[in-house]
């Protein structure tokens, strides 16, 4: 399954679920990706100029767990 951004324009994550986000702005430094929900879409804001606009502008969901099997942490394959 290819995993492709969302406009935060065009669809929204279910209410509850945990998405990947992406901002265009460097509010996080050098990272632009940050894993919240749909509350964090609409909730953070930043200034530009003086009008506060949303954050994150795109989301992905995010992949499945992996599975792990006999995982012994320090163990050598």
């Amino acid at each position: 399954m290819a995993m492709e951004w969302i406009d935060t324009n065009v669809q929204m994550p279910n209410e509850c679920q945990r998405v990947l986000l992406y901002t265009p702005y460097p509010v996080f430094g050098d990272d632009y990706t940050c894993v919240g929900n749909r509350e964090s879409i609409t909730a953070c804001t930043t200034d530009i100029g003086k009008t506060p606009v949303q954050i994150f502008t795109h989301w992905m969901p995010l992949p499945e767990k992996p599975q792990i099997t006999n995982h012994v942490k320090g163990a050598t394959p």
